[in-house]
Protein backbone atom coordinates (compact mmCIF):
# COMPACT_ATOMS: atom_id res chain seq x y z
CA UNK A 1 0.00 0.00 0.00
CA UNK A 2 0.91 3.43 -0.37
CA UNK A 3 2.15 5.59 2.87
CA UNK A 4 -0.43 7.16 4.67
CA UNK A 5 -0.54 10.32 2.55
CA UNK A 6 -4.04 10.27 2.07
CA UNK A 7 -6.22 9.88 5.29
CA UNK A 8 -9.95 8.59 5.39
CA UNK A 9 -11.85 9.89 8.24
CA UNK A 10 -13.62 7.72 10.59
CA UNK A 11 -16.19 8.54 13.00
CA UNK A 12 -16.10 7.93 16.45
CA UNK A 13 -19.97 7.68 19.14
CA UNK A 14 -19.82 7.90 22.12
CA UNK A 15 -18.93 4.59 23.49
CA UNK A 16 -19.77 4.53 27.34
CA UNK A 17 -23.53 5.48 28.00
CA UNK A 18 -20.91 7.59 31.05
CA UNK A 19 -18.11 9.87 29.91
CA UNK A 20 -15.32 7.56 30.16
CA UNK A 21 -11.61 9.05 29.91
CA UNK A 22 -9.65 7.05 27.22
CA UNK A 23 -6.05 6.62 25.87
CA UNK A 24 -6.49 6.40 21.84
CA UNK A 25 -4.69 6.76 17.95
CA UNK A 26 -4.67 7.80 13.12
CA UNK A 27 -6.17 5.99 9.79
CA UNK A 28 -3.66 6.25 7.17
CA UNK A 29 -4.99 7.11 3.99
CA UNK A 30 -7.31 5.65 1.51
CA UNK A 31 -6.78 4.02 -1.45
CA UNK A 32 -6.49 1.86 -4.20
CA UNK A 33 -3.66 -0.33 -2.38
CA UNK A 34 -2.71 0.02 1.56
CA UNK A 35 -0.11 1.74 3.24
CA UNK A 36 3.11 0.01 2.36
CA UNK A 37 4.71 1.16 5.81
CA UNK A 38 4.74 1.83 9.84
CA UNK A 39 5.40 -2.91 27.77
CA UNK A 40 4.11 -0.26 28.61
CA UNK A 41 1.16 0.68 30.67
CA UNK A 42 -1.31 2.79 28.59
CA UNK A 43 -3.80 3.43 31.09
CA UNK A 44 -2.49 6.94 32.33
CA UNK A 45 -2.21 7.72 36.19
CA UNK A 46 -4.72 10.71 35.82
CA UNK A 47 -7.71 9.87 33.58
CA UNK A 48 -9.51 12.94 34.88
CA UNK A 49 -10.63 15.04 32.15
CA UNK A 50 -8.49 18.33 31.61
CA UNK A 51 -7.57 21.43 29.75
CA UNK A 52 -3.88 20.34 30.15
CA UNK A 53 -2.63 23.18 27.51
CA UNK A 54 -4.63 26.07 29.61
CA UNK A 55 -1.65 27.66 31.24
CA UNK A 56 -2.10 30.97 30.21
CA UNK A 57 0.40 32.58 32.28
CA UNK A 58 2.44 34.89 30.49
CA UNK A 59 6.30 33.80 28.85
CA UNK A 60 9.12 35.18 30.23
CA UNK A 61 9.23 38.36 28.08
CA UNK A 62 7.71 41.69 27.71
CA UNK A 63 7.42 41.49 23.48
CA UNK A 64 5.38 39.46 21.11
CA UNK A 65 7.28 36.47 20.25
CA UNK A 66 6.62 35.54 17.01
CA UNK A 67 6.60 31.54 15.86
CA UNK A 68 6.48 29.87 12.47
CA UNK A 69 4.74 26.47 12.80
CA UNK A 70 5.69 24.44 9.04
CA UNK A 71 2.97 22.06 8.16
CA UNK A 72 1.48 20.82 4.84
CA UNK A 73 -2.14 21.23 7.00
CA UNK A 74 -3.75 23.76 4.20
CA UNK A 75 -5.51 24.25 1.04
CA UNK A 76 -7.65 20.84 0.49
CA UNK A 77 -5.73 19.30 3.20
CA UNK A 78 -8.87 18.17 5.58
CA UNK A 79 -6.91 19.63 8.15
CA UNK A 80 -6.29 22.66 7.47
CA UNK A 81 -9.52 24.22 8.63
CA UNK A 82 -9.19 22.91 11.87
CA UNK A 83 -5.60 24.00 11.94
CA UNK A 84 -6.39 27.47 10.75
CA UNK A 85 -9.23 27.97 13.53
CA UNK A 86 -6.33 26.45 16.15
CA UNK A 87 -3.96 28.96 14.93
CA UNK A 88 -6.34 31.56 15.05
CA UNK A 89 -8.12 30.92 18.23
CA UNK A 90 -4.40 30.43 19.85
CA UNK A 91 -3.42 34.01 18.76
CA UNK A 92 -6.38 35.64 20.10
CA UNK A 93 -5.77 33.81 23.78
CA UNK A 94 -1.95 35.05 23.61
CA UNK A 95 -2.71 38.38 21.80
CA UNK A 96 0.30 40.48 22.50
CA UNK A 97 2.31 37.69 23.91
CA UNK A 98 2.39 35.10 21.39
CA UNK A 99 1.79 34.67 17.39
CA UNK A 100 1.59 31.79 15.68
CA UNK A 101 2.17 32.30 11.69
CA UNK A 102 1.28 29.35 9.12
CA UNK A 103 4.17 28.05 6.86
CA UNK A 104 1.99 26.05 4.23
CA UNK A 105 4.07 23.41 2.19
CA UNK A 106 1.52 21.25 0.31
CA UNK A 107 1.89 18.08 0.17
CA UNK A 108 5.30 16.04 0.63
CA UNK A 109 7.16 18.90 -0.15
CA UNK A 110 6.97 19.61 3.08
CA UNK A 111 9.30 16.95 3.77
CA UNK A 112 12.03 18.48 1.27
CA UNK A 113 11.21 22.03 3.37
CA UNK A 114 12.32 20.29 6.83
CA UNK A 115 15.23 19.09 5.59
CA UNK A 116 16.59 21.88 4.48
CA UNK A 117 15.60 23.90 7.21
CA UNK A 118 17.56 21.13 9.64
CA UNK A 119 20.37 21.17 7.27
CA UNK A 120 20.72 24.99 6.85
CA UNK A 121 19.83 25.83 10.56
CA UNK A 122 16.73 27.13 10.14
CA UNK A 123 14.90 25.09 11.55
CA UNK A 124 10.51 25.90 12.31
CA UNK A 125 9.38 26.70 15.90
CA UNK A 126 7.05 24.26 15.15
CA UNK A 127 6.58 21.28 12.74
CA UNK A 128 5.04 17.91 12.21
CA UNK A 129 7.44 14.72 12.78
CA UNK A 130 6.61 11.37 11.53
CA UNK A 131 7.17 8.10 13.22
CA UNK A 132 8.45 6.41 10.84
CA UNK A 133 12.55 5.57 11.26
CA UNK A 134 13.68 7.36 7.83
CA UNK A 135 12.29 10.82 8.63
CA UNK A 136 12.85 10.79 12.41
CA UNK A 137 15.88 9.45 12.41
CA UNK A 138 16.60 12.28 9.94
CA UNK A 139 15.48 14.82 12.62
CA UNK A 140 16.66 12.90 15.47
CA UNK A 141 19.92 12.84 13.88
CA UNK A 142 20.24 16.58 12.90
CA UNK A 143 19.92 17.53 16.70
CA UNK A 144 17.47 20.47 16.13
CA UNK A 145 14.18 18.81 17.40
CA UNK A 146 13.61 20.28 21.32
CA UNK A 147 13.47 17.50 23.93
CA UNK A 148 10.06 17.93 25.53
CA UNK A 149 10.90 15.48 28.73
CA UNK A 150 11.56 18.61 30.87
CA UNK A 151 8.29 20.34 29.83
CA UNK A 152 6.72 16.97 30.48
CA UNK A 153 8.21 16.80 33.74
CA UNK A 154 6.98 20.63 34.78
CA UNK A 155 3.47 19.30 32.85
CA UNK A 156 2.47 15.72 34.84
CA UNK A 157 -1.09 15.96 34.50
CA UNK A 158 -0.35 16.28 30.36
CA UNK A 159 2.33 13.82 30.85
CA UNK A 160 0.21 11.22 32.70
CA UNK A 161 -2.55 11.46 29.90
CA UNK A 162 -0.24 10.11 26.93
CA UNK A 163 -0.26 6.77 25.74
CA UNK A 164 3.20 5.56 26.46
CA UNK A 165 3.63 3.07 23.31
CA UNK A 166 2.63 6.08 21.17
CA UNK A 167 5.63 8.30 23.15
CA UNK A 168 8.19 5.83 22.79
CA UNK A 169 7.73 6.01 18.64
CA UNK A 170 9.17 10.03 18.89
CA UNK A 171 11.86 9.00 21.75
CA UNK A 172 15.33 9.18 19.95
CA UNK A 173 18.09 6.46 21.00
CA UNK A 174 19.54 8.98 23.92
CA UNK A 175 15.82 8.83 25.63
CA UNK A 176 14.74 11.88 24.25
CA UNK A 177 11.22 12.86 23.83
CA UNK A 178 11.08 14.77 20.42
CA UNK A 179 7.13 15.10 19.69
CA UNK A 180 4.05 15.35 21.32
CA UNK A 181 2.14 12.28 20.20
CA UNK A 182 -0.66 13.41 18.05
CA UNK A 183 -2.00 11.09 15.62
CA UNK A 184 -1.76 6.65 15.42
CA UNK A 185 -4.16 3.86 14.13
CA UNK A 186 -5.29 0.71 15.57
CA UNK A 187 -4.89 -2.03 12.73
CA UNK A 188 -7.39 -5.06 13.60
CA UNK A 189 -9.38 -7.81 11.86
CA UNK A 190 -12.50 -6.82 9.56
CA UNK A 191 -15.17 -10.36 9.73
CA UNK A 192 -18.23 -10.83 7.83
CA UNK A 193 -20.29 -11.64 11.09
CA UNK A 194 -23.22 -13.18 8.93
CA UNK A 195 -20.67 -15.61 7.30
CA UNK A 196 -19.26 -16.28 10.97
CA UNK A 197 -23.13 -16.86 12.05
CA UNK A 198 -23.80 -19.27 8.81
CA UNK A 199 -20.65 -21.47 9.92
CA UNK A 200 -22.31 -21.53 13.72
CA UNK A 201 -19.01 -19.38 15.04
CA UNK A 202 -18.26 -16.08 16.81
CA UNK A 203 -14.85 -14.42 15.97
CA UNK A 204 -12.11 -16.58 17.90
CA UNK A 205 -9.82 -15.36 20.91
CA UNK A 206 -6.89 -17.77 20.54
CA UNK A 207 -5.13 -18.57 18.05
CA UNK A 208 -6.23 -22.19 18.10
CA UNK A 209 -9.48 -21.40 17.89
CA UNK A 210 -8.88 -19.12 14.89
CA UNK A 211 -7.77 -22.28 13.03
CA UNK A 212 -11.38 -23.95 14.62
CA UNK A 213 -13.13 -21.26 13.05
CA UNK A 214 -10.59 -21.16 9.69
CA UNK A 215 -12.26 -24.86 9.31
CA UNK A 216 -15.43 -24.29 9.90
CA UNK A 217 -15.78 -21.38 7.38
CA UNK A 218 -13.97 -23.74 4.55
CA UNK A 219 -16.91 -26.28 5.45
CA UNK A 220 -19.76 -23.66 4.93
CA UNK A 221 -18.45 -23.08 1.60
CA UNK A 222 -16.64 -20.01 2.27
CA UNK A 223 -12.60 -19.13 2.51
CA UNK A 224 -11.54 -17.78 5.51
CA UNK A 225 -9.40 -15.65 4.76
CA UNK A 226 -8.89 -12.90 1.74
CA UNK A 227 -5.18 -13.21 1.21
CA UNK A 228 -2.30 -11.92 -1.13
CA UNK A 229 0.85 -12.62 -1.74
CA UNK A 230 1.74 -10.01 -4.61
CA UNK A 231 2.94 -6.17 -4.06
CA UNK A 232 3.81 -5.69 -0.68
CA UNK A 233 1.72 -8.91 0.33
CA UNK A 234 -0.04 -6.06 2.46
CA UNK A 235 -3.21 -8.63 4.34
CA UNK A 236 -1.42 -11.51 4.93
CA UNK A 237 1.84 -9.13 5.86
CA UNK A 238 -0.27 -7.68 8.39
CA UNK A 239 -1.96 -11.15 9.53
CA UNK A 240 1.36 -12.43 10.12
CA UNK A 241 2.45 -9.51 12.38
CA UNK A 242 -0.13 -10.07 14.94
CA UNK A 243 1.11 -14.46 14.77
CA UNK A 244 4.34 -12.81 15.85
CA UNK A 245 2.74 -9.90 18.06
CA UNK A 246 0.64 -11.64 20.17
CA UNK A 247 3.26 -13.37 22.15
CA UNK A 248 6.38 -11.92 25.07
CA UNK A 249 8.91 -13.09 22.65
CA UNK A 250 6.73 -12.51 19.33
CA UNK A 251 6.40 -8.85 20.62
CA UNK A 252 10.35 -8.54 21.27
CA UNK A 253 11.20 -9.92 18.29
CA UNK A 254 9.22 -7.47 16.38
CA UNK A 255 10.70 -4.36 18.26
CA UNK A 256 14.16 -5.75 17.77
CA UNK A 257 15.88 -3.76 15.50
CA UNK A 258 16.02 -4.36 12.10
CA UNK A 259 20.19 -4.59 11.30
CA UNK A 260 19.51 -7.56 14.64
CA UNK A 261 16.91 -9.24 13.61
CA UNK A 262 17.33 -13.09 13.68
CA UNK A 263 15.33 -14.80 11.27
CA UNK A 264 15.64 -18.18 12.47
CA UNK A 265 14.39 -17.64 15.92
CA UNK A 266 11.92 -19.83 16.50
CA UNK A 267 9.07 -17.23 17.52
CA UNK A 268 9.18 -16.35 13.42
CA UNK A 269 9.49 -20.06 12.50
CA UNK A 270 6.33 -20.73 14.39
CA UNK A 271 4.53 -17.50 13.00
CA UNK A 272 5.64 -18.72 9.18
CA UNK A 273 4.26 -21.98 9.64
CA UNK A 274 0.79 -21.12 10.74
CA UNK A 275 0.95 -18.50 7.80
CA UNK A 276 1.87 -21.61 5.27
CA UNK A 277 -1.69 -23.30 6.45
CA UNK A 278 -3.60 -20.20 5.48
CA UNK A 279 -2.17 -19.77 2.88
CA UNK A 280 -2.70 -23.64 2.19
CA UNK A 281 -5.61 -23.83 3.32
CA UNK A 282 -7.63 -20.87 4.61
CA UNK A 283 -8.11 -18.49 1.53
CA UNK A 284 -9.04 -18.01 -1.76
CA UNK A 285 -8.01 -20.06 -4.95
CA UNK A 286 -7.00 -17.03 -6.77
CA UNK A 287 -4.55 -15.60 -3.49
CA UNK A 288 -1.12 -16.77 -4.66
CA UNK A 289 -0.27 -14.00 -7.36
CA UNK A 290 -2.95 -11.66 -6.04
CA UNK A 291 -2.79 -7.73 -5.39
CA UNK A 292 -4.67 -5.81 -2.42
CA UNK A 293 -7.38 -4.80 -4.85
CA UNK A 294 -7.67 -8.44 -5.72
CA UNK A 295 -7.74 -9.15 -1.73
CA UNK A 296 -10.00 -6.31 -0.71
CA UNK A 297 -12.85 -7.54 -3.55
CA UNK A 298 -12.89 -11.05 -2.55
CA UNK A 299 -13.71 -9.69 1.23
CA UNK A 300 -16.50 -6.86 -0.14
CA UNK A 301 -18.28 -9.37 -2.28
CA UNK A 302 -18.07 -12.21 0.37
CA UNK A 303 -15.94 -14.16 -1.24
CA UNK A 304 -13.61 -14.61 2.23
CA UNK A 305 -14.90 -14.28 5.70
CA UNK A 306 -11.92 -12.13 6.91
CA UNK A 307 -9.09 -9.78 6.10
CA UNK A 308 -6.43 -7.93 7.86
CA UNK A 309 -7.09 -4.66 7.53
CA UNK A 310 -6.87 -1.03 8.57
CA UNK A 311 -10.04 1.43 9.19
CA UNK A 312 -9.29 3.28 6.07
CA UNK A 313 -10.90 0.62 4.49
CA UNK A 314 -14.45 1.66 6.25
CA UNK A 315 -15.62 4.00 3.96
CA UNK A 316 -15.64 0.63 1.17
CA UNK A 317 -18.02 -1.02 3.16
CA UNK A 318 -20.91 1.37 2.18
CA UNK A 319 -19.93 2.11 -1.70
CA UNK A 320 -21.56 0.42 -3.59
CA UNK A 321 -19.22 0.40 -6.47
CA UNK A 322 -17.22 -2.30 -4.14
CA UNK A 323 -19.41 -4.16 -2.10
CA UNK A 324 -22.39 -5.80 -1.86
CA UNK A 325 -25.53 -3.54 -0.77
CA UNK A 326 -25.63 -3.43 2.50
CA UNK A 327 -22.22 -4.65 3.45
CA UNK A 328 -21.18 -2.28 6.14
CA UNK A 329 -24.31 -4.11 7.99
CA UNK A 330 -22.32 -7.11 7.92
CA UNK A 331 -18.96 -6.24 8.87
CA UNK A 332 -17.57 -6.24 12.41
CA UNK A 333 -14.15 -5.12 13.73
CA UNK A 334 -11.92 -7.27 15.98
CA UNK A 335 -8.67 -7.33 17.73
CA UNK A 336 -6.41 -10.49 16.57
CA UNK A 337 -6.39 -13.31 18.47
CA UNK A 338 -3.76 -13.41 21.62
CA UNK A 339 -5.46 -9.96 22.60
CA UNK A 340 -2.92 -7.93 20.42
CA UNK A 341 -3.38 -4.87 18.20
CA UNK A 342 -1.55 -3.18 15.33
CA UNK A 343 -0.79 -0.02 16.60
CA UNK A 344 0.57 2.46 13.52
CA UNK A 345 1.89 5.79 14.77
CA UNK A 346 1.65 8.48 12.43
CA UNK A 347 2.46 12.28 13.23
CA UNK A 348 3.88 14.14 16.45
CA UNK A 349 4.02 17.76 17.11
CA UNK A 350 7.73 18.87 17.82
CA UNK A 351 9.40 21.81 18.10
CA UNK A 352 12.92 23.23 16.37
CA UNK A 353 13.23 26.47 18.40
CA UNK A 354 16.31 27.56 19.15
CA UNK A 355 15.86 30.22 22.31
CA UNK A 356 14.49 29.29 25.36
CA UNK A 357 11.50 31.49 25.61
CA UNK A 358 10.74 30.87 21.82
CA UNK A 359 10.68 27.00 23.10
CA UNK A 360 8.37 27.97 26.07
CA UNK A 361 6.23 29.69 23.97
CA UNK A 362 6.38 26.99 21.76
CA UNK A 363 5.42 24.24 23.86
CA UNK A 364 1.91 26.63 25.00
CA UNK A 365 0.48 25.73 21.50
CA UNK A 366 1.23 22.17 22.23
CA UNK A 367 -0.49 22.31 25.25
CA UNK A 368 -2.85 24.29 23.59
CA UNK A 369 -3.16 21.31 21.10
CA UNK A 370 -3.53 18.77 23.83
CA UNK A 371 -6.88 20.69 24.94
CA UNK A 372 -9.75 18.56 24.72
CA UNK A 373 -12.06 20.49 22.20
CA UNK A 374 -9.06 21.27 20.08
CA UNK A 375 -7.97 17.99 20.40
CA UNK A 376 -11.69 16.49 19.60
CA UNK A 377 -11.83 18.66 16.58
CA UNK A 378 -8.27 17.56 14.77
CA UNK A 379 -9.45 13.46 14.79
CA UNK A 380 -12.90 14.37 13.96
CA UNK A 381 -11.56 16.29 11.02
CA UNK A 382 -8.92 14.07 10.03
CA UNK A 383 -10.08 10.39 10.88
CA UNK A 384 -7.43 9.54 12.92
CA UNK A 385 -6.97 8.00 16.59
CA UNK A 386 -5.50 9.49 19.83
CA UNK A 387 -2.48 9.18 21.04
CA UNK A 388 -3.80 10.62 24.50
CA UNK A 389 -6.97 10.70 27.21
CA UNK A 390 -9.55 12.84 26.16
CA UNK A 391 -13.41 13.52 27.10
CA UNK A 392 -14.68 10.68 24.81
CA UNK A 393 -18.22 12.21 24.20
CA UNK A 394 -16.76 14.79 21.99
CA UNK A 395 -16.04 12.26 19.71
CA UNK A 396 -18.14 10.41 17.17
CA UNK A 397 -17.63 6.54 15.96
CA UNK A 398 -19.58 5.00 13.18
CA UNK A 399 -21.38 1.59 14.48
CA UNK A 400 -18.06 -0.29 12.97
CA UNK A 401 -15.31 1.67 15.25
CA UNK A 402 -17.40 2.22 18.25
CA UNK A 403 -17.19 -1.14 20.16
CA UNK A 404 -13.18 -1.98 18.42
CA UNK A 405 -12.16 1.13 19.81
CA UNK A 406 -12.25 0.18 23.56
CA UNK A 407 -11.15 -3.48 22.84
CA UNK A 408 -7.98 -2.02 20.98
CA UNK A 409 -7.26 0.47 23.58
CA UNK A 410 -6.96 -2.19 26.33
CA UNK A 411 -5.70 -5.16 23.91
CA UNK A 412 -3.12 -6.82 25.69
CA UNK A 413 0.15 -6.74 23.41
CA UNK A 414 0.34 -3.41 21.18
CA UNK A 415 3.02 -3.45 17.95
CA UNK A 416 4.36 -2.59 14.67
CA UNK A 417 4.13 -4.76 11.91
CA UNK A 418 6.28 -6.75 10.30
CA UNK A 419 7.27 -4.59 7.48
CA UNK A 420 7.93 -1.61 9.46
CA UNK A 421 10.53 -3.70 11.48
CA UNK A 422 12.82 -5.23 8.89
CA UNK A 423 14.83 -4.05 6.40
CA UNK A 424 12.73 -2.93 2.94
CA UNK A 425 14.54 -5.66 1.27
CA UNK A 426 13.12 -8.03 3.71
CA UNK A 427 9.60 -6.75 3.31
CA UNK A 428 10.44 -7.05 -0.54
CA UNK A 429 11.02 -10.72 -0.15
CA UNK A 430 7.78 -11.69 0.88
CA UNK A 431 5.80 -11.63 -2.38
CA UNK A 432 9.08 -13.54 -4.22
CA UNK A 433 8.78 -16.35 -0.75
CA UNK A 434 5.25 -16.47 0.23
CA UNK A 435 4.26 -18.88 -3.21
CA UNK A 436 6.60 -21.14 -2.30
CA UNK A 437 5.25 -20.78 1.02
CA UNK A 438 1.82 -21.77 -0.35
CA UNK A 439 2.95 -24.55 -2.35
CA UNK A 440 5.00 -26.47 -0.04
CA UNK A 441 8.27 -26.10 -2.11
CA UNK A 442 9.64 -24.02 0.66
CA UNK A 443 9.18 -25.44 4.93
CA UNK A 444 9.04 -22.19 7.34
CA UNK A 445 12.65 -23.40 8.02
CA UNK A 446 13.62 -22.61 4.46
CA UNK A 447 11.56 -19.44 4.61
CA UNK A 448 13.35 -18.24 7.64
CA UNK A 449 16.87 -18.52 6.28
CA UNK A 450 16.24 -17.24 3.02
CA UNK A 451 15.35 -13.79 5.21
CA UNK A 452 17.81 -14.16 7.13
CA UNK A 453 20.32 -14.21 3.96
CA UNK A 454 18.35 -10.94 2.59
CA UNK A 455 18.46 -9.30 5.38
CA UNK A 456 22.43 -10.05 6.03
CA UNK A 457 23.46 -9.22 2.41
CA UNK A 458 21.54 -5.70 2.57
Amino acid sequence: MKRKSQILGISILLIFAMVAMVGCADAPATNDTPPADTGTDNTPADTTPDDTGSDTSEPATGGLIELRLLTAQIGENAEAEWLAKTVSDFNARYEGQIRVNIDGVAGDAVEQKLRTDAASDTMPDIFVLNADSARFNLIADSGRATDLMPFMEADSALWNRIDRESAAAYTDANGQLLGLPYAKAFVGIFYNHELFSDAGIAFPTTWDAFMSACEALKDSGVAPLALQTADNAWTSMLLMSSMLGTTDAGKAWLSTPAEDKDFTAQVFVDAVAKMQVMLAEYTTLDAVGANYAVAANNFLNGQAAMIANGPWMIGDFSNPDNALPGFENMVSYAIAPGNGIIQMENIAYAIGSKTDENREAAFKFLQFLAEDEVYAGFLNASGNSPCFTLDISLLELDSISEPFIPQAMNAQFKYDHFAANVKPAVGDALAQLFPDLASGAMTPEDFAAEMQEISDRN
